[in-house]
């Protein structure tokens, strides 16, 4: 396979191209495609001498990910890609389309070894990490797809985005830099189940403008562990703590994803945690109801019941906003496609 040219720093880009001989300012001129204009392809470069791009194709790639599909909803106009990696993977990346936002959700990992049960990413358990150039590349064919710039970038697709620290810290910083695609740090949310070493390093890095999103889903430590396995290892009450240490720290409000499932996360009693838990972390709340997935007989709610969950919030002054999964009509939650693509082409048995 090759090296995706998006692994690379701006100061590793240049070490590489001056060990094939070359001069630092081609570095420059190779990063403005890659990142501004978004190629795909080494024929789109058209101001590289032709001997240094041969050089460059016997080793690297200008794009590590080929389109398997593309398909838009039309319920809201959302865009969802499946792509294949070098080595024949699926993973998927979603075009979420709000007024003048253009945001997409990446993945970061092929697979998932949370095991949340409301997520399909994890079916078929965890495969491996994605590269800081494969989530980068994900920007790039979406920006050159829709012939614009992404305006924000959520990294909520397939995978635990801090079970992948260093790849994903590495995007973020190329996704910011001036001489990558330059989305300010404030529009890049990240989201976790609370992987507490992923939470506690974040708090550490200069990046103050991020956006921090915790997958809380219940407030109970003994329904949470049921929903999200990781729970067993990454207490609650610890998560809380170190999520507290990234909000002084970042000097940003932290946002909680909470998913409403039937019976199970959208009783009184799970209001009222979460009312508690948001008023400690002095934090506001996504609440999400459930979107199915195969394997799984979960229910969402009735409108009903999820406005007067929506009001046991607001009432104890929480903020709320009510999101339910963009392109429900072309399977865009995470992983959904990609587990029936996989499924598919497996052999039948006898």
């Amino acid at each position: 396979m090759n090296i995706p040219l998006r692994d690379f720093s701006e100061l590793e880009l240049k070490k590489e191209i001056a060990g094939l001989g070359e001069k630092p300012f081609r570095a420059a001129q190779l990063a403005g495609w890659l990142y501004k204009k978004a190629a795909l392809t080494f024929e789109e470069i058209t101001n590289l001498p032709a001997p240094f791009k041969e050089k460059l194709k016997a080793r690297f790639c200008v794009n590590s990910l080929s389109l398997v599909s593309k398909d838009i909803s039309a319920e809201d106009h959302s865009v969802k890609y499946l792509l294949r990696t070098q080595d024949s993977h699926l993973l998927e990346t979603v075009l979420i389309l709000q007024g003048k936002r253009r945001t997409i959700c990446l993945s970061t990992q092929i697979g998932c070894k949370m095991g949340c049960r409301f997520c399909a990413s994890g079916k078929e358990g965890m495969i491996r990490h994605l590269s800081a150039g494969e989530i980068l590349d994900q920007i790039a064919w979406v920006n050159q797809d829709q012939q614009c710039h992404s305006s924000n970038l959520v990294y909520m697709g397939m995978g635990e985005p801090l079970d992948n620290y260093d790849h994903v810290l590495k995007s973020i910083r190329a996704a910011g830099a001036p001489w990558g695609y330059e989305i300010g740090q404030r529009r890049i949310t990240v989201s976790t189940v609370g992987v507490i070493p992923g939470i506690r390093k974040l708090a550490r890095e200069n990046l103050n403008q991020l956006k921090l999103s915790f997958s809380l889903h219940s407030p109970d430590n003994a329904v949470r562990a049921k929903l999200i396995p990781s729970n067993r290892k990454y207490q609650l009450d610890e998560i809380i703590d170190a999520l507290k240490q990234v909000r002084d720290q970042f000097k940003r409000k932290i946002t909680l994803e909470y998913i409403l499932i039937e019976e199970l996360t959208d009783r009184d009693e799970d209001a009222q945690g979460l009312a508690k838990i948001c008023l400690g972390l002095k934090a506001k709340v996504n609440l999400i109801p459930y979107n199915r997935i195969e394997d799984e007989a979960f229910k969402r709610p009735s409108r009903e019941k999820i406005q007067a969950f929506q009001q046991e919030l607001e009432k104890a002054g929480i903020r709320v906003t009510v999101r339910y999964s963009a392109g429900q009509d072309i399977d865009a939650a995470c992983g959904q496609l990609r587990l029936r693509e996989e499924r598919k082409a497996r052999p039948k048995r006898s």
